[in-house]
């Protein structure tokens, strides 16, 4: 699980490229109910051929899966 509250924007894109080149799919990112945020993590996990889902029930984390 990786936790975004407190990060900068700025910040997020490059955490995210490290999650995927390093972690193993499904992976839980919390962003919160920031909208920016979802469209940054979703980004940088499209390079990865990934793709970042809302949990059911929890708009506040994504789930990082194949697609």
């Amino acid at each position: 699980m990786i936790d975004l509250h407190g990060v900068k924007h700025e910040d997020v894109t490059d955490i995210m490229i490290d999650a995927c080149s390093k972690r193993d799919t499904p992976f839980v990112v919390i962003t919160g109910n920031s909208s920016i945020m979802k469209r940054i993590v979703s980004f940088a996990v499209a390079k990865f051929g990934l793709e970042a889902k809302e949990m059911l029930g929890n708009p506040g984390r994504l789930i990082v899966q194949e697609k």
